[in-house]
């Protein structure tokens, strides 16, 4: 989710040898929206980190981690995040991780403000001490110096082993869908400073 922050990044001139990158946790936000037989709900995190690096002329070297406290999520019922956090066991794995590996635009270019497009990011997603493959093309917006980032994917929790809680006969349902929401400030290139 986070990479495509990172792609983003390839705004930078051709002869810009690296782009870095942060997560600015006072801007962005991760949802995920679970759902049951009589309801669904969302829960939100504003605890993201991240760092990425940017090779703009290669774009198969780019690179992202980012990572979300798995008690940061607050759904408004503070018995159903206890519920959550319990069934994640975020005591024993405190973080949902994505690393990025691979990155290719699908629609890239110049837009009124700055780059924009679609990019296709492959990584690894780590969740409840289980790591799996997880792809997605995210949305990426460069203004000025601002990176803003956007993915939706859905995660099933039977996939990471999480046990599914129930409630009178009623279970919760298998897949979670995750909305992220990223910004992130692009620091200066070192070769380009005097």
């Amino acid at each position: 989710m986070l990479a495509g922050l990172l792609l983003g990044l390839g705004s930078p001139p051709a002869h810009a040898q690296q782009v870095t990158a942060t997560v600015d946790s006072a801007t962005s936000v991760v949802h995920y929206t679970g759902t049951a037989p009589l309801h669904s709900w969302r829960g939100t995190s504003r605890s993201v980190e991240g760092e990425f690096v940017l090779r703009p002329t290669r774009p198969d070297s780019s690179r992202a981690v980012v990572r979300i406290p798995v008690a940061s999520f607050d759904s408004g019922n503070s018995r159903r995040d206890r519920g959550m956090r319990d069934v994640a066991e975020a005591e024993e794995y405190p973080f949902v991780t994505f690393r990025g590996t691979d990155f290719s635009p699908v629609t890239w270019g110049r837009g009124a403000s700055g780059y924009r497009g679609g990019w296709a990011i492959a990584g690894k997603l780590t969740f409840h001490g289980r790591t799996h493959s997880l792809a997605d093309t995210v949305l990426v917006d460069v203004d000025g110096d601002t990176v803003r980032a956007r993915a939706e994917f859905d995660v099933s929790l039977t996939r990471f082993d999480v046990e599914r809680p129930g409630f009178m006969g009623f279970t919760v349902g298998d897949t979670i869908r995750i909305d992220a929401q990223l910004t992130g400030p692009i620091a200066p290139d070192p070769s380009s400073l005097p």
